[in-house]
């Protein structure tokens, strides 16, 4: 009697896609353990990814990084993965100075472009990177992953349906500690180091996009940037000018007249990585915290018993929520790392349907409108004026 039974893979008629990363670090890791698991969680796929190459400066890194995943091949120069026909999706993981142009010649080579957030280092570059991707026609998509978190995916669904009534206020923060300790080594603050972008465009660009994508497009902003600690050493002794803010914060008008805080900081001691968000409207609020991922906290005044009447801690993790995991049973915690898994297959699957990324992911036009307001609360602090956001 026959019990084993051989799968035969060359007549599934799932089609393969293949990848191509830029950045072997951190994001680049993530990104490529996200490609890894899609098969695992999204069954079937509407296409398998195929991890062609990754490329990044430093051979010795790289190739353990491209062994470790599965990758076919790896190099140092990431015109490679531009004109490797075998690449439909050229995934920007490299640090945020790089992002503007590998991204553009990947478009002009007809591939579709994944970036990390932020864009791009200034709103020119990403305008530029809009533009191009637009003229190619390629799917074009920025990392603003926490969009794809269960809960904030409800959050989005609720405000849609009325739930919560008309928008009031938004508060927003992303709170992290890595400089809040004068003696740290300049090289193990990330912000401050490398592209040093700043905690404004590192993390707070985060917030911006979550204001956007819950509350709407902003109208004005008045910022305030800080700088606290005006030197650090360097690993090898020498004192070193910290040129990044270090803190910001703003006051936010809506189109819609809603008002709004946010805040970012790379100096909040004992804040590991912290975005957290509340949302007022006139039948309820909603609150959530990254550091507590699977829960949502909604407020209705239309709650059927008085007596129980206040915040509901709602666990997100049932088969009826949004973005379920397809792995886990039903009351099983996801972590972090959903979010990107989420979000590279709803990327995959817009370019292998023909789906649009809108409104759900970020689209290049998305990352260009949070630089805007970037820059806008940047000038604000400059000159103590509210700005007033420009339109596309």
């Amino acid at each position: 009697m026959k019990d084993f039974y051989e799968i035969d893979y060359q007549k599934m008629k799932i089609p393969k896609i293949g990848i191509g990363i830029l950045g072997y670090g951190f994001m680049g890791k993530v990104h490529s353990n996200a490609y890894r698991q899609i098969p695992h969680i999204f069954w079937p796929p509407p296409a398998i990814p195929s991890l062609i190459g990754i490329c990044g400066r430093d051979k010795v890194g790289v190739e353990d990084t491209a062994k470790r995943y599965g990758y076919k091949g790896f190099c140092t120069d990431w015109h490679y993965l531009v004109n490797d026909p075998r690449i439909s999706i050229f995934d920007n993981c490299g640090p945020d100075n790089v992002h503007c142009d590998p991204s553009i010649a990947a478009a002009e080579a007809a591939k579709h472009v994944f970036c990390e957030k932020p864009l791009a280092v200034s709103a020119q570059d990403a305008k530029n990177m809009l533009n191009a991707a637009k003229k190619s026609g390629v799917k074009h998509m920025c990392g603003y992953n926490y969009r794809f978190i269960p809960a904030v995916r409800l959050a989005r669904e609720l405000i849609e349906k009325g739930a919560i009534g008309e928008i009031f206020q938004f508060r927003g923060r992303y709170l992290q500690e890595p400089g809040h300790e004068p003696s740290e080594p300049m090289e193990n603050v990330w912000y401050a180091s490398g592209a040093r972008s700043g905690v404004l465009l590192g993390i707070g660009c985060h917030v911006i996009d979550m204001a956007r994508f819950l509350v709407g497009e902003i109208k004005t902003v008045s910022g305030f940037n800080k700088t606290f600690i005006a030197s650090r050493p360097r690993k090898s002794g020498k004192c070193e000018e910290v040129k990044a803010d270090e803190g910001s914060v703003a006051i936010l008008e809506f189109e819609n007249g809603a008002i709004g805080t946010l805040e970012s900081s790379g100096v909040s001691t004992g804040r590991k990585n912290q975005l957290a968000w509340e949302i007022n409207g006139s039948k309820g609020s909603m609150s959530f915290d990254l550091e507590d991922l699977n829960h949502l906290h909604v407020y209705l005044t239309d709650a059927s018993v008085d007596e129980v009447m206040g915040f509901s801690n709602v666990s997100v993790t049932e088969p009826y929520y949004p973005l379920q995991s397809g792995l886990l049973p039903p009351g099983h915690n996801i972590g972090w790392e959903y979010g990107h898994i989420n979000e590279m297959f709803h990327f995959i699957d817009a370019v292998v349907s023909d789906k649009p990324i809108s409104p759900y992911g970020a689209t290049f036009e998305d990352g260009y409108m949070v630089q805007l307001v970037i820059e806008a609360i940047k000038e604000s602090s400059r000159t103590g004026r509210r700005i007033e956001i420009e339109s596309l």
